[in-house]
């Protein structure tokens, strides 16, 4: 029940109706305090199209609300409101109504689940019809949302600003996001593309494009928030800085950017049937982009290096089909342990992993082989030529390289010596670790026949 409640003395046809969010989900409750007043309470907006943002709003009734909304009191304190069913495991769905009884108001309470069919529109379409007019018109006793204010590229690293905004008439507060885990429980945030806006304003749905996690990164301005803590008076906003990098490729151009929260938050007041956990999505804002990503050097071995770890729960078994173009690893999993191949194989996307026997260098670079059946785990991209039909290869993606050049992309190096036209001798001794840049050592490695292979990292 809302707290506000005349001194919290419970009137006959009080009720409330609350669905519980489990451990990781914000709540819902629609409660009515028996007189002239209903209030909202929606703690989960993820999966809302329409709305954002959590909060708890209160409407004043008309008389023919109020009315029905007695009526539907009558009906939750009437004996066979529990002989429906059957009851669910799910989230805890009860209502709680104050009942007359000779002379006294007596508290019952009881599950949604096992409200009767026949009477489920008489409980439930004057609470749900309200709450929608309390969320557009009703007084904001809670409200909060963010918003995105701005992407900005910073080297090889990009700041995003996010605005918490608290429009309600009471404080809200939680602590920084470089304090969450990234998961629903441990605290979740992040935006990202919603769509891409085309001619004449419309949007055009597209599948992955910019997005950036924001839980558990650097906030750059974190000194304004000495002790951890974000607190939002009523009618206050508050940027956050936060140094991140994108999650996925992604094309210049002006998109529609929404976003996700997980999070707990602590409020004023109590008993407002908002829970402290909460989850909703952001108010959409347009951003936009002059660059690809990634463009720079410096920015592609970071996104290999953040796809490959993500890859690296994503093993392709052998029968399976290739998702995606890559340089991949061989690992051969047997009792004993896992073992991985020292040199990588290109797949393209639709390729099938082979069931047969595989024989590999192993990675410990000391001359011995597997040979058997292997799984493949993405670990970098594949040779790219820089246009269709060319034979130059965009330089971030060279498998191979001579002695005395440029090195073009950072890793390890196994050097290697052609012997006639279909043998090639390994100098296992002689792997080097190189940063981009770099020259190609040359040692005695001079010549048509020498060169290095792009081992990973």
């Amino acid at each position: 029940m809302a707290n506000d409640f005349d001194g919290g003395v419970l009137k006959a046809g009080a009720f409330s109706l609350s669905w519980s969010g489990g451990l990781a989900y914000g709540s819902r409750q629609m409660a009515f305090d028996g007189e002239g007043k209903f209030y909202f309470a929606k703690g989960d907006t993820i999966n809302d199209y329409l709305q954002t943002g959590v909060g708890v709003f209160a409407l004043s009734l008309q008389s023919s609300d109020t009315q029905e909304l007695k009526d539907v009191a009558r009906i939750l304190c009437d004996k066979g409101i529990q002989t429906g069913g059957p009851e669910t495991h799910d989230p805890a769905a009860t209502f709680s109504v104050a009942c007359p009884d000779k002379g006294k108001v007596v508290l019952m309470s009881g599950s949604l689940r096992l409200i009767p069919e026949h009477l489920k529109h008489q409980v439930f379409d004057a609470p749900f019809r309200l709450s929608e007019q309390a969320r557009s018109d009703g007084q904001k006793i809670i409200k909060l949302d963010f918003s995105t204010v701005s992407v900005e590229r910073s080297a090889d690293r990009y700041i995003v600003s996010v605005r918490f905004i608290n429009s309600g008439s009471r404080w809200v507060r939680f602590k920084t996001p470089d304090q969450w885990d990234g998961t629903a429980l441990g605290g979740r945030l992040g935006v990202g593309v919603a769509g891409k806006i085309i001619e004449h304003g419309g949007i055009e749905k597209i599948d992955k494009s910019w997005a950036f996690g924001l839980s558990g990164k650097k906030i750059i301005n974190r000194e304004e928030f000495p002790d951890g803590i974000v607190v939002l008076n009523p009618g206050q906003s508050r940027v956050l800085k936060i140094e991140t990098a994108p999650d996925c490729k992604a094309e210049k151009g002006q998109y529609e950017f929404s976003g996700i929260a997980f999070m707990r938050i602590e409020y004023e007041g109590y008993g407002w049937g908002l829970s402290t956990q909460v989850d909703f999505k952001p108010i959409k804002v347009p951003i936009t982009f002059d660059h690809d990503y990634p463009s720079t050097p410096q920015e592609h071995e970071q996104w290999e290096a953040a796809h490959r770890a993500t890859m690296s729960s994503h093993p392709i078994s052998p029968g399976d089909v290739f998702t995606q173009d890559g340089l991949y690893r061989a690992v051969r999993t047997t009792g004993n342990g896992a073992y991985r191949s020292l040199q990588l194989k290109p797949f393209k996307a639709g390729d099938i992993a082979t069931t047969d026997n595989v024989k590999m260098l192993m990675a410990t670079a000391d001359g011995t082989e597997f040979d058997g059946t292997v799984q493949w785990l993405w670990e970098g991209r594949a040779p790219t030529p820089v246009a269709q039909y060319s034979f130059d290869i965009v330089e971030e993606t060279v498998q191979f390289c001579k002695p005395g050049a440029a090195c073009p992309r950072g890793g390890r190096w196994l050097p290697r010596m052609h012997r006639g036209w279909d043998s090639i001798h390994y100098d296992l001794g002689g792997i080097a670790t190189l940063q981009r840049g770099q020259m190609m050592p040359v040692g005695n490695r001079a010549g048509d026949t020498a060169d290095w292979e792009w081992i990973g990292v």
